[in-house]
């Protein structure tokens, strides 16, 4: 047999060696001028497609804006509601272009109308507007009263334009004629696109395209674009796999990010940062030396090199959206993506690595399991040993020595250890193990519950009961009373004869020592009733149970000598509850205790005052307490 530290070394060693030897062959030589030309031109893609998508959107709204301020549905009248032809021919714009987020309209007595679709919103911004699940429309409408206030109705609806479900907000605090897209729409008199900002009722990044209207009345028509799902489409766009694709306005407000939504949280939570996150506030190393070294020119391009020496190839440009305004576009592309060479080297070394490490995975695999599953049974042997449990009889079994020889140790100490716990308290003994409890000679005050039984009349069963079948009988007797003291938490402390000590509060601390010493009592004896029953049945005689209950201090721990000790509770609050228990022949009782125990459990028992005595042993009076039954 090797021993456990060769064999590990040498499956090591044999993994070592073989990795190395797949590392020679995965020796990689670049190409620089060959990555730099593909990741330009991947970037000349990426360019292409991220900005004609977001210049086709902007434009598309634009015109829309462009087309409806001219409407003499919208520009004649100032006075909206949710039935008026305007809400249909807003879906209908929203059906045609659904990177919209809503169309609305807006008048300067502060008469509002918007519609949005509900079915591009995330979850979080359904639960903002208090949108019902089957809502497709959102019309939000505010009519100013006559008074000057501005209450909106919101109003969900279905795909066909059934009503749903309307709220009215008396005092939802929005005048679109504070709104900066609507002040700037009219001080410039034309078409505009706004710097980006918070939705006001969802919460979400958007710019809005707007535009004058050009009629009898004065007001604004204006169409939004959401920016959170744009970064997902520039994202998508980025060159190569470790590429990057941003987009900022003039202003430097991020219209695009990989980690848009996460700058866009930071920004709204941190008082000492704008509402919505810059382009100066990235502090991504790469990004960050990009931005410091350029000057506010329209193109700025070259390489960079980034974490783990690894070049980059960037590209910042400026672009016009419309009505001037304009926005700036950043490109990254990692070399390593765009060599084509290299790659087909790493593939080669790759396969020759796996198919070297396939030559070991068989024998590491038998050879580990093999070990493995020892160990595992010697963990689940050991897991048994702490808790308690029977041992497992089946042998644990290895060629490596060390774990041949603990499993052999481990497996005499189970039995021994679980057959020790059917002579001594269970509690005990795992107190034992996990050192809570000394084996030094000595113990400690404290105060206890002791309970003792009896059997009544059991000299005279004794007498005239075949050995054999008294042994089986005390047996079950003994049987039925220790689940009951068991189940209450109880350290059955010995067996005396055809009696049992137990008591509470050690060596566990119970805070309700006294009810689970009374609540164990009952069990116990109805216990030995239900048994009683079966002892008539098979010709035996009753064995009819007695009990005391006393609860004091008392001292608690190890008393024998070194050789032979045993873990019990000494002290006249013990003699007072054997005491308690003889007493039951005396005055015909069952289950008799102490004033104390009586004084700390009332409330949960019901008791009769059986007498005043003075017990055998004893010199003061005790006031002595039948215990009946639970209170209900």
């Amino acid at each position: 047999m090797l021993t456990f530290r060769i064999a590990i070394t040498a499956a090591v060693m044999a993994f070592v060696v073989a990795v190395t030897a797949c590392l020679i062959f995965i020796q990689i030589a670049t190409f620089h001028s060959a990555a730099v030309a593909a990741a330009s031109a991947a970037m000349d893609a990426a360019t292409a497609n991220t900005l004609s998508r977001l210049e086709a959107d902007v434009s598309a709204l634009s015109s829309l804006v462009r087309v409806l301020s001219t409407s003499p549905s919208l520009a004649d009248s100032d006075d909206r509601s949710e039935v008026d032809g305007v809400v249909f021919l807003f879906k209908a714009a929203l059906r045609e272009l659904p990177q919209a987020d809503s169309v609305h309209v807006a008048y300067d007595n502060g008469c509002w109308l918007q519609i949005r679709r509900l079915d591009v919103l995330d979850a979080t911004e359904r639960r903002r507007l208090e949108a019902p699940p089957a809502a497709v429309y959102n019309v939000n409408l505010i009519r100013p009263t006559s008074s000057g206030a501005l209450p909106m109705r919101r109003i969900f609806e279905d795909e066909y334009g059934n009503k749903l479900e309307q709220l009215n907000l008396w005092d939802y605090g929005y005048d679109v004629r504070k709104r900066g897209w609507y002040r700037d729409t009219l001080r410039e008199n034309r078409a505009l696109v706004s710097s980006p900002y918070d939705s006001f009722s969802i919460g979400t990044p958007m710019i809005t395209l707007s535009a004058p209207l050009r009629g009898q009345v004065r007001g604004v028509i204006a169409a939004d674009l959401k920016l959170d799902k744009f970064s997902d489409l520039v994202q998508a766009q980025r060159p190569g796999d470790h590429g990057t694709a941003i987009i900022f306005d003039s202003a430097g407000t991020l219209l695009a990010h990989p980690d848009f939504a996460r700058f866009v949280d930071y920004a709204r939570t941190h008082p000492s940062h704008p509402r919505l996150p810059d382009i100066g506030e990235i502090r991504n190393g790469v990004i960050e030396g990009i931005i410091k070294g350029w000057g506010g020119s329209e193109r700025y391009e070259g390489t960079v090199s980034g974490v783990g020496g690894q070049n980059y190839l960037f590209r910042l440009r400026k672009f016009p959206l419309v009505h001037g305004y304009g926005a700036y576009s950043l490109l990254l592309a990692a070399e390593d993506d765009f060599a084509a060479d290299v790659r087909e080297l790493q593939n080669r070394g790759i396969i020759i690595a796996l198919f070297a490490s396939a030559c070991f995975v068989p024998l590491v695999w038998l050879f580990g399991g093999r070990m493995s599953a020892s160990l595992k049974r010697l963990t689940t042997q050991a897991g048994r040993l702490r808790t308690l449990e029977a041992a497992d009889d089946t042998p644990v079994t290895s060629r490596i020595a060390e774990i041949d020889e603990l499993a052999k140790t481990l497996a005499v100490a189970q039995h021994t250890i679980w057959s020790f716990a059917h002579f001594v308290p269970q509690d005990i003994v795992k107190g034992i193990i996990d050192g809570s409890i000394s084996t030094e000679l000595g113990g400690v005050r404290q105060e206890v519950t002791i309970l003792f039984t009896d059997v009544s009349n059991f000299t005279g069963i004794a007498e005239t009961a075949d050995p054999d079948s008294l042994m089986r009988q005390t047996s079950r007797h003994f049987g039925v009373l220790t689940e009951a003291f068991l189940s209450e938490g109880g350290t059955v402390d010995k067996f005396i004869g055809d009696s049992v000590m137990v008591f509470w509060n050690a060596p566990r601390s119970q805070h309700d020592h006294v009810e689970r010493a009374c609540r164990a009592a009952l069990s116990a004896k109805a216990a030995s009733d239900a048994l009683n029953a079966e002892f008539k049945a098979e010709g035996l005689n009753p064995f009819v149970v007695r009990l005391g209950i006393h609860s004091g201090d008392a001292v608690v721990g190890n008393i024998g000598s070194a050789e032979r000790m045993e873990y019990t509770a000494l002290g006249n609050s013990v003699n007072l509850a054997a005491r308690l228990e003889s007493l039951n022949k005396e005055y015909g009782t069952t289950i008799l205790v102490s004033e104390t125990v009586r004084n700390r459990v009332e409330n949960c028992f019901r008791f009769e005052a059986i007498a005043s005595v003075v017990a055998k042993g004893m010199t003061t009076e005790t006031n002595v307490y039948e215990l009946l039954e639970p209170v209900a």
